[in-house]
């Protein structure tokens, strides 16, 4: 498997991983705090709410990184390098660098460190 592949399939996974772990504190702060059944979040509904809500995380999360990869574009602090131009490198200076990174990584194109380019 292609260093690119899985990279976007790590990049999803984490992203999905982070919400389902934002939907279990929710989960635990609904159980102790407002003294809700925990056979509520044992039913059917409650699981495909979940897959609902952790597809919705994941998609929005995309649509955050490609908004602030669009704007670093257009502001410079993102520049596409290499001979086919196919690579990105990122200042360091970029206010949404990382959602900027995880945008690379969700779409598979490469991420080249700003030390290599010198910039």
């Amino acid at each position: 498997m292609k260093h690119t592949t899985v990279q976007m399939i790590r990049a999803h996974l984490v992203t999905a991983s982070v919400a389902a772990t934002a939907i279990d504190v929710c989960v635990v702060s609904l159980l102790f705090f407002c003294k809700i059944p925990q056979t509520l979040f044992e039913t059917t509904t409650f699981r495909v709410l979940t897959f609902g809500l952790l597809l919705a995380a994941v998609l929005i999360t995309r649509h955050a990184a490609r908004v602030a990869f669009r704007a670093a574009v257009k502001r410079r602090h993102a520049h596409f390098v290499g001979p086919r131009r196919d690579a990105v490198c990122v200042s360091t200076i970029c206010p949404a660098r990382g959602l900027v990174i995880l945008h690379l990584h969700f779409t598979g194109m490469p991420y080249v460190p700003v030390h290599a380019t010198g910039w």
